[in-house]
């Protein structure tokens, strides 16, 4: 019953199929990371405990999602082109 409340909210969404053979890559960005690295005591342009941080994060989401196929650039991740994940929707 509770599922029915918000069953209207899916007449807005919309056919949005990444497209064979269009690979899938997803950008995150971070927030108040100025703060963090201060906090931290980073040192500025590249503190080696912050590049680990980073590295160790990029990994453990390579592991946990096989499906993605390359992580670069402070967190882009690739997807493999034949990729369903999320149903290869774009949003």
């Amino acid at each position: 019953m509770a599922n029915r409340k918000y069953e209207y909210v899916k007449s807005f969404e919309s056919e949005d199929e990444v497209m064979y053979p269009n690979l899938i890559v997803v950008r995150i960005d971070g927030r108040n990371f100025a703060r963090f690295s201060e906090v931290n005591e980073f040192e500025k342009p590249n503190d080696e405990r912050a590049l680990n941080l980073m590295n160790h994060c990029a990994t453990l989401v390579l592991e946990k999602y096989p499906d993605i196929i390359l992580a670069y650039d402070e967190y882009s991740f690739v997807f493999k082109k034949e990729t369903k994940f999320y149903q290869r929707r774009a949003r």
